[in-house]
């Protein structure tokens, strides 16, 4: 695992001196910015997920939960930023010897993603990029029948390395077709079908000791973060992207996707553990008309 972080790492820097640069561009670098498009991105979808913490219990908690996002991308074959914020909602549930447990959970992120086509492995049907993504994470968990430990948070900052592989699937001409009796006409589209795999390479957390337990109650002086604690290269973060993705005739796209992601802290006894897939549908508005 550590041969590939590290392998990944220098994908990351590799692009970034240059080795990514297509040597057919003629414009400047503040021509190229200009011309790429931009759009921003707004998503709506649903995450089934779950979570294990093993600082209040070693249960894993199953449940459904609401998710949003709105974002920033600057986006075209040799480069792709996006910048954004993403929320989700849920009730996680967990069922033990007829005894059911309730836990409310809130999860926030904060992202920023760079990504630099590798021209020798592109062509004009296949777009081969790598990068990377800083996403931090935050968790806020309520759960009444855990008592004096019911509030749990955390944060889990992670850089990670990127690849994505973007398949052209553009219908070119218009196309007649029939099913039995039925004609009908399928129109010129341009779409692509793209593929992102992400793994941590600094994965970090922020949150505090075993079963929560502070002194700043007991001393009559509430801090929210009583006894946290930073690790840094401590714990495990994966994640990937499936996006289809369809081109208006006003410039604007719609994107259809799903998404897997797991972490963990770092730790023994005190670690915590969650996984999601989600569906979500977004629409892209461009807003430079490009």
């Amino acid at each position: 695992m550590n041969k590939i972080k590290t392998s990944l790492l220098l994908l990351i820097i590799i692009p970034i001196i240059g080795f990514s640069q297509n040597k057919k561009q003629t414009l400047s670098k503040k021509e190229q910015r200009k011309e790429r498009p931009t759009y921003i991105s707004v998503t709506t979808g649903m995450s089934l997920s779950n979570f294990r913490d093993f600082a209040t219990s070693p249960l894993v908690y199953n449940g459904v939960s609401g998710y949003i996002s709105l974002s920033h991308i600057k986006s075209d074959q040799q480069r792709e930023s996006e910048i954004g914020f993403s929320y989700s909602s849920g009730i996680y549930n967990n069922i033990f010897n007829n005894h059911s447990t309730i836990s409310k959970v809130r999860t926030a992120s904060i992202y920023y993603s760079k990504l630099y086509q590798l021209s020798k492995l592109s062509s004009e049907k296949l777009n081969v990029k790598i990068g990377g993504l800083f996403n931090t994470t935050g968790n806020f968990r309520i759960n009444g029948d855990l008592n004096n430990n019911a509030y749990g948070f955390e944060f889990s900052p992670t850089l990670m390395g990127s690849v994505k592989i973007t398949k052209d699937i553009s219908r070119k001409e218009d196309k007649n077709k029939k099913f039995l009796f039925i004609k009908y006409k399928l129109k010129q589209k341009t779409r692509d079908l793209a593929f992102r795999f992400n793994v941590g390479l600094i994965n970090s957390s922020f949150r505090n000791g075993f079963v929560y337990s502070g002194q700043s109650g007991i001393i009559n002086e509430p801090n929210v973060f009583d006894d946290y604690q930073f690790k840094l290269f401590s714990g495990f973060r994966m994640s990937s992207a499936l996006d289809y993705t369809v081109s208006l005739k006003n410039k604007n796209k719609i994107q259809l996707s799903y998404l897997w992601g797991a972490y963990k802290t770092g730790g023994d006894l005190d670690k915590f553990e969650m996984a999601h897939h989600t569906i979500k549908f977004t629409l892209l508005f461009n807003t430079n008309n490009k």
